[in-house]
């Protein structure tokens, strides 16, 4: 796989993938984030989402990673700025990368998802607003995703490139008037796309837990259409990100490296345990061996062990973003 192309997780942090993608049985010292740096480049933050951070806290992220020196992260933007109707401040975005600086400082970031609910629809106010985010974010490098079909016409997708604007490309459930996977724009030599999943019965069910909502595991054909718009893009880009966020039950990890053994055209190591929970990627997965420290390798880093002291992730909860 190409060094410029960015796969994995959207988290890192979800009780159900203990037994699933992490060990059953840890040391007191075992670190997720770290432990999935070394089968990943990429691990997109979400709990920015709900939370900021202190910069001591995301000054930690930066060092359990320091054992791969491609890994990157992708933060999403807090959602005071993209899901209230009063729209954010200029300060409150200074904040906001404040917070975030020491990824960008130590060439850890690799963009601020601008991620807007399914209700943002396009409109001239909403399209300076998106304008206004991403100039007052300069220069960390940005991408926005938006839900909604209205930003999915000839016109959006001039708005996007003529200001040279990362349009981020979802697979969602497809209901109603959303937005299809085919709407993307590269910007600032860089794409993202996110793959959600497809769990139509759950996606706009009040009723449903955020579990459900993302309970979904692609099929190798499904993942067929991103692995050609990922050979694709990749081909004008300096940079393409590609997060999986059907997290339930470490389903984003099987896909992601299912996808990176689709790219690359061999397998790829994967958790025992995650194996052995989805057997049909067999085909795609082979084992990794338990190695307590081994040494940086080009498949992503170090498998080690440290003190944790996680955040809380969440991931998109569809109830708060629609």
């Amino acid at each position: 796989m190409k060094p410029k192309v960015y796969i994995g997780p959207a988290g890192w942090s979800y009780p159900d993938w203990n037994g699933v993608v992490y060990p059953t049985t840890r040391t007191r010292v075992f670190d997720p984030l770290e432990y999935l740096a070394s089968y990943f480049n990429l691990i997109e933050i979400n709990s920015t989402f709900y939370r900021i951070p202190s910069p001591r806290v995301t000054q930690t992220w930066t060092r359990r990673v320091s054992m791969s020196d491609d890994f990157r992260f992708t933060v999403k933007a807090h959602g005071d700025m993209t899901h209230h109707r009063v729209p954010a401040s200029q300060n409150e975005v200074s904040e906001f990368k404040k917070a975030i600086d020491p990824l960008f400082e130590d060439g850890r970031l690799g963009a601020v998802l601008i991620q807007f609910p399914w209700s943002f629809r396009m409109s001239p106010d909403t399209q300076t607003y998106v304008q206004e985010l991403t100039r007052w974010f300069s220069p960390l490098p940005t991408a926005v995703e938006v839900r909604h079909g209205s930003w999915g016409s000839d016109r959006a997708t001039a708005f996007f490139r003529d200001n040279e604007i990362a349009l981020c490309g979802i697979d969602q459930p497809r209901i109603g008037n959303s937005i299809g996977p085919s709407s993307f724009v590269p910007g600032g030599s860089q794409a993202y796309f996110r793959l959600h999943g497809r769990n139509k019965e759950n996606w706009f069910d009040k009723e449903a837990g955020r579990d459900a909502r993302y309970d979904y595991l692609y099929s190798k054909q499904e993942l067929s259409f991103w692995r050609t718009q990922i050979e694709e893009v990749s081909k004008g880009v300096e940079r393409l990100f590609v997060v999986l966020n059907n997290h339930f039950r470490g389903q984003a990890v099987a896909n992601a490296l299912q996808l990176r053994a689709m790219l690359t055209g061999r397998k790829h190591a994967a958790p025992p345990e995650l194996i052995a929970a989805y057997p049909q990627l067999g085909d795609a997965l082979r084992p990794a061996r338990r190695v307590a420290r081994p040494k940086t390798d080009q498949q992503g880093g170090q498998l080690g062990l440290f003190d944790d002291q996680d955040q809380n992730e969440q991931t998109d909860d569809t109830e708060q973003n629609r």
